[in-house]
């Protein structure tokens, strides 16, 4: 359907996902034929899962749309617009089909909003850009997603190119292009049907409204607030956990810094990230912190068991390659309890982060 790929024979060896990516490990010397053949078999578990959520939306479309272009309910809302936007969260979470990703992450997202706003339309701003961020993003190029063909063929790096010098020009006063960025419109582009303008206006509301702002600076200390608030919050969620990492001198931003920074599209299967990303539209950061928290229990026993921050990153890494089960993964990330947005920014406000010298 629209927003996967068409990936035709001979551009890639081996089976891909629905978004083009190769579903054989990134590390084939931890690979087993029993891994590989639990993915898919979670994979089959979710697509049925999803089969069956998605007859909802067709009936319900384009109403989703709707609730989804407007902010959501504060107190003060009326009842009805407080159910229409529960209904539409418990909708996301279950997953978005993908043939209405698109237009719905580009209402979530606020993308619209700002592209109404807007004095300056896509095709000016991807051809502005300051010499020396075209030149980083002309370095980033060729490292993102190296084995990904469309990322293989000129026509695939000049459109992802485009994307990242209009969202550097047009998201300046937040710190412009930063490293990290291409792996994240990378794969919105995928998840768009490559519509370079959609991906853009995406990518530009999630910079503008969806992350902590200067996640993305120069020095970023945003996301180095939101290391020390994940770290806040797994001491109050799994005291056990946290104090282990902390016994073997294991800060989470070893691990947790690609997951954020790269809101985890470098980190997760494709097919998973798009879950991820149903929900984190929507709803915002706390999502990023619910899954994070999801990962990190179900490697609690091994995480538990290792002596150094080394081998924790490594725990963490083998296993959020084979993470297919996104079904599994998001209801994990909902389970953890209530996790206001509140209490987010408590932890936040408690960071000691400071530029440094």
């Amino acid at each position: 359907g629209a927003g996967a790929l068409v990936v035709t024979p001979g551009m890639m060896e081996g089976p891909c996902d629905a978004y083009g990516f190769s579903l054989q490990r990134r590390s084939p010397a931890s690979e087993t034929a029993s891994s590989s053949d639990a993915g898919e078999e979670a994979r089959r578990r979710c697509e049925k899962r999803e089969k069956k959520n998605r007859k909802r939306w067709e009936t319900e479309w384009p109403r989703p749309v709707q609730v989804a272009s407007q902010p959501s309910p504060s107190r003060t809302s009326s009842l009805g617009d407080w159910l229409r936007w529960r209904s539409l969260k418990a909708m996301c979470r279950e997953g978005i089909p993908a043939t209405l990703r698109g237009a719905l992450w580009f209402e979530a997202s606020g993308a619209s909003g700002e592209k109404e706003r807007a004095t300056a339309d896509y095709g000016s701003l991807a051809d502005a850009g300051k010499e020396a961020t075209n030149h980083q993003i002309d370095l980033d190029l060729p490292r993102t997603f190296p084995d990904h063909p469309f990322y293989q063929t000129a026509e695939g790096r000049a459109a992802l190119r485009r994307v990242l010098v209009a969202v550097g020009a047009y998201c300046e006063a937040e710190g412009g292009y930063c490293q990290s960025m291409n792996y994240v419109a990378a794969f919105v582009l995928l998840a768009v049907d490559r519509d370079e303008e959609r991906a853009f206006w995406i990518m530009a509301g999630v910079v503008k409204r969806k992350v902590l702002q200067d996640t993305w600076s120069e020095r970023l200390l945003g996301c180095r607030v939101e290391m020390e608030a994940l770290g806040t919050l797994l001491r109050k969620r799994d005291p056990k956990v946290a104090a282990h990492l902390a016994a073997i001198g294991c800060d989470v931003s070893y691990f947790a810094t690609d997951w954020f920074l790269c809101l985890y599209c470098k980190s997760l299967p494709s097919e998973t990230v798009a879950r991820v990303w149903d929900s984190f539209l929507l709803e915002g950061p706390k999502v990023l912190f619910r899954v994070a928290l999801a990962i990190l229990g179900s490697c609690r026993g091994e995480i538990l068991s290792c002596g150094n921050p080394g081998d924790v990153v490594t725990v963490l890494r083998r296993a959020q390659v084979d993470l297919h089960d996104r079904c599994a993964l998001m209801d994990q990330a909902f389970a953890v309890g209530s996790l206001p947005m509140a209490k987010i920014e408590k932890y936040r406000s408690r960071a000691s982060v400071s530029a440094p010298e």
